[in-house]
């Protein structure tokens, strides 16, 4: 026989006024409940059999309480001020306050405890003047299916007002449906994306991170250090290393196309020609394709039939030249901010297209550290790296296993079209992957800042959402727009959450649950933290090599132009 419900709860209230099947309102006792806190009411509801009765508990979210005493009208505080009597010195009174709250109607279960994690829509009214009562945390962990040890579920904190009851999501939603994590800066998004990625390293559950910040490579630090909750997962620090292919060709030549602005519509043709007839050559890196395009374009140069042509051939070498400039000044700076994190091991990235076990395998962890490139080379590297390894994915090559892709400040990888998305790679690939990736085994974890500027279609396919503090009233509307089943109540109470505080729905829960994220310390990076500009500027002295450098930079770019001013005059 299944056991019955402990009549320990503890009554903390009465229902008041007029109820219906998705909310009601109750009077409570005095610090006895908090908004966010699960609530439940006893009640009958019809049987199967007509004019009969069957015994339910229905369950409910406390959104919103309010504060009233009548025996204190507004009257006598407008006296109290300005004549300036102390309370004490009236009868007015101050003890005989109410405490009114608001509930949002879960569901109904059984009474037997072994049947409570069955939960069914409420389809009677809760009955006026009915006990409401506090459960006890065993029945609130039956309730969200906490004690069902499912290998699958992920505990990422507990209740927000109920620290004794833990908050578990159903991993494989989360690696199969998608999930985004939104919060302005300091709310929390890293430490609960870390939670998330702590969770299923547990499962040994394939990741690839991209990383623009270094926000994760603590991970990489807890894995050598041999903490507890790495197991025995492999963390693997990558540097990027854009390899061509037949497959992304096109987006590097976007690329290029998108760093050589400015070209007349002669010179945007001969570098479009260009582009069509070099083909790069497999595994080699952008650089090299550049250089070949170089020396194809000195071959153009000395073939020309039409002089007049040389001109624009100048101009478009110039421009690749650039293009060449810029991104061998972001692969230093990106090499510059490895040498800063000390005592960090990191490897080039493995071929995506030739290599992809190297990325992506059960047991490891694979972080590419993309600091030091600007945003439209940084998307031109997410671009190629997901393109590959969902092609695997797409193609059931069987050479890598499903994995999850974190994407760190997503809205600069898939912004709205108010930002400018044609110039942006990473947009078109990353929504393949999350229209089309649960049925290949490509989930993605986005986490953002700025919801208002990530691509409404791409939040959209998101089944999960974790929202943290939100400020910016932009943020918040846009927010209320993707999420279907976020409340107008609910919505009031993103600006007021403290960091890791926050609200989870979608399909990683039975229903929506403010929750407090659990920090874990030992994966924040030993190299991170708050810079102290104003000591480093008063310890700074010049780098004399630097200097001397930089003179000899100049010289050489002063016989470049030389060089090409002859050029220009006809003395190639």
């Amino acid at each position: 026989m299944p056991r019955a419900v402990a009549t320990a709860w503890e009554t903390i209230g009465t229902v008041v006024g007029n109820t219906s099947t998705y909310e009601f309102t109750f009077v409570l006792k005095s610090y006895r409940s908090r908004v966010g806190d699960l609530v439940a009411v006893r009640m009958d509801v019809p049987g199967d059999a007509p004019g009969s009765r069957q015994e339910r508990i229905a369950w409910g979210r406390i959104t919103a309480i309010s504060r009233f005493n009548p025996f204190f009208p507004q009257e006598a505080a407008h006296e109290l001020t300005e004549a300036a009597v102390p309370l004490l010195d009236t009868v007015l009174s101050t003890s005989r306050d109410y405490l009114q709250a608001e509930v949002l109607i879960l569901g109904v279960t059984s009474t037997s405890e072994d049947e409570m994690d069955r939960l069914f829509p409420l389809t009677y009214p809760i009955q006026p003047a009915a006990p409401v009562l506090h459960p006890p945390s065993s029945s609130v962990k039956r309730l969200l299916g906490g004690d069902q040890k499912r290998k699958t579920a992920m505990q990422v904190g507990t209740l927000l007002s109920r620290s004794d009851v833990p908050v578990e999501l159903a991993a494989d939603r989360v690696v199969a449906r998608h999930m985004a994590i939104l919060a302005m800066t300091g709310g929390g998004k890293t430490v609960a994306a870390r939670r998330i990625l702590a969770e299923l390293i547990r499962l040994r559950y394939p990741i690839v991170i991209f990383d623009p910040h270094g926000d994760y490579i603590g991970l990489w630090e807890a894995c050598q250090r041999g903490e507890a909750i790495m197991g025995d997962v492999d963390v693997k620090l990558f540097y990027p290393h854009m390899a061509m292919s037949t497959e992304n060709q096109d987006i590097v030549r976007t690329l290029i196309a998108k760093m050589t602005t400015g070209l007349t519509e002669p010179q945007a043709e001969i570098l479009s020609d260009l582009l069509g007839n070099v083909q790069p050559k497999a595994g080699s890196s952008v650089l090299d394709y550049i250089a070949a395009l170089l020396q194809r374009l000195e071959k153009n140069v000395k073939d020309a039939q039409d002089k007049r042509k040389i001109p624009s051939f100048f101009v478009v070498r110039r421009s690749l030249t650039t293009v060449q400039d810029r991104l061998e000044k972001m692969e230093l700076t990106n090499e510059r901010m490895r040498t800063i994190l000390k005592d960090l091991k990191f490897e080039k990235l493995p071929d995506p297209e030739g290599r992809p076990e190297g990325i992506v395998r059960p047991g490891q962890v694979s972080i590419l550290y993309l600091s030091g490139y600007d945003h439209l080379t940084q998307s031109t590297i997410v671009s190629i790296v997901m393109e590959a390894l969902f092609n695997h994915r797409a193609t059931l090559s069987n050479r890598i296993a499903p994995f999850l892709a974190l994407v760190e400040e997503a809205h600069n990888f898939i912004p709205s079209a108010r930002e400018g998305t044609s110039e942006t790679p990473s947009l078109a690939t990353l929504r393949k992957v999350i229209t089309e990736g649960r049925k290949f085994g490509t989930g993605l974890l986005l986490v953002t800042q700025r919801p208002s500027r990530v691509d409404e279609t791409i939040l959209a396919q998101c089944n999960s959402f974790l929202v943290l503090r939100l400020v910016n009233p932009k943020d918040q509307s846009y927010v209320r727009q993707v999420m279907e089943n976020l409340s107008e109540t609910d919505a009031r109470l993103l600006p007021g959450f403290g960091p890791g505080q926050g609200l989870v729905s979608g399909q990683a829960v039975r229903f929506p649950l403010l929750v407090s994220i659990r920090m874990d310390k030992e994966l924040v990076s030993s190299n991170l933290g708050d810079e102290d500009f104003l000591e480093q500027a008063e310890r700074w002295k010049p780098d004399a090599k630097a200097s001397t450098r930089k003179k000899a930079a100049a010289v050489a770019s002063e016989l470049g132009n030389g060089r090409r001013t002859r050029t220009r005059r006809g003395k190639p």
